[in-house]
């Protein structure tokens, strides 16, 4: 019989490798971070936030609203949700039960280090919209690889100075791999020992809503309008071209894709902003200089309207009416 000290003992290491994923994150978003701050002056990026003219924090707010509004639309096509259940309010059309999901979750991507505020969209899925925590993990991996996708893509079509070519061969590639994988995975016999990552993966892959040609063209609507926002602001401050701002953007969303992120995502977004516009800037440009107060301002503002976004949705729910419920399929 194994006794609670025995439990709370082996328990240990893999409470000690918790704690250090955290501290290595933590570690290493505030170590970029500083390293980026290094040579950049403290009153530059005072007047970087000074320096945008309301209109442009207008704009800019407006289109990451907007955004918002476009994530939570995908997730009610691609859960199919009005086809679940009737949702206890809209507006304009958009159930504000997907709405509030999107926030809250938005909010803890945005606030917890590595990833692990994704960790919540099952359990908010299931509070909030009744799903079955499998169908939520399947619904939040396939909408990962949809806004991985949609970047990529993007990416090859409008990076600026990408030779003809060398669009034309990835989206190619692009288009390849993607009908292997959709050819493959249905293929693959369900047995008791498939990998559950590979499982997850196939069941997000073949749910039919996930394939709704509405999904993608909001996923693609989403992205173009955060992008925009994003290079509103970068350019207003760098005085940069939209390209070059539209870049630095991109490489900023880019870069959240790398695993080990640091609390609240800095230091990695700042750095992939920097290199998006580096790539289209020569080395010691004045304009470059001020790319990292450029992309923290940009990235504090993202951070605060996603946190007051995700109390105020988080303030609401259970006001907002009775929760959709969803048998198990």
């Amino acid at each position: 019989m194994t006794t609670s000290t025995d439990l709370s003992t082996e328990n240990i290491p893999s409470l000690w490798r918790k704690r250090l994923k955290l501290v290595a994150a933590w570690t290493f978003g505030i170590g970029l971070l500083a390293l980026l701050l290094h040579k950049t002056p403290v009153d530059q990026v005072i007047e970087a936030f000074g320096h945008p003219t309301p209109t442009i924090w207008l704009l800019t707010l407006c289109g990451l609203l907007g955004s918002y509004g476009l994530r939570a639309a995908r997730l009610q096509v691609v859960m199919d949700l009005d086809a679940m259940g009737p949702a206890p309010r809209k507006w304009l059309g958009l159930r504000t039960d997907s709405l509030r999901v999107i926030l809250m979750h938005n909010a803890a991507v945005n606030l917890l280090p590595m990833r692990a505020g994704e960790l919540s969209f099952p359990w908010l899925a299931s509070r909030e919209l009744g799903m079955p925590v499998s169908r939520a993990i399947a619904c939040l991996l396939w909408m990962r690889i949809q806004d991985l996708a949609v970047l990529l893509l993007l990416g090859l079509m409008v990076w600026p100075g990408l030779d003809l070519s060398w669009r034309l061969a990835g989206l190619a590639l692009a288009g390849l791999g993607w009908w292997v994988i959709n050819w493959a995975l249905p293929r693959i016999p369900d047995t008791p020992h498939l990998h559950s990552v590979l499982s997850r993966v196939r069941a997000a892959m073949t749910e039919k809503a996930h394939h709704h040609p509405l999904a993608w063209g909001l996923t693609a609507a989403n992205w173009c309008l955060k992008l925009s926002a994003g290079a509103c602001l970068l350019s207003a401050i760098t005085h940069a071209s939209w390209t070059q701002s539209w870049a630095g953007a991109l490489g900023g969303e880019l870069a959240a894709v790398v695993p080990l992120q640091g609390p609240a995502g800095f230091g990695t977004y700042e750095a992939g902003v920097w290199a998006g516009m580096a790539a289209r800037l020569p080395s010691g440009s004045p304009v470059l200089a001020q790319a990292v107060s450029a992309a923290l301002a940009l990235h504090v503002c993202f951070l605060i309207c996603a946190v007051l976004a995700g109390l105020g949705a988080s303030a609401l729910s259970g006001l907002m009416g009775p929760r959709t419920r969803v048998s198990p399929n």
